[in-house]
């Protein structure tokens, strides 16, 4: 761990929050973006099965 003079400690909470945001959105646009595959690949099986 990087010592973090006190005087920086709010820039780091904020920065902190601010890496934490994006995992969450990152993580739930991931989430979206696999069930859109598993979808698409559910809908490519019924296609090839119905041909």
């Amino acid at each position: 761990m990087i010592p973090i003079p006190t005087s920086l400690s709010p820039i780091a909470v904020l920065f902190n929050d601010l890496v934490a945001w994006l995992n969450d959105r990152l993580t739930a646009h991931t989430v979206q973006l696999e069930a859109e595959v598993a979808v698409a690949i559910a809908e490519n099986q019924q296609l090839k099965g119905a041909s």
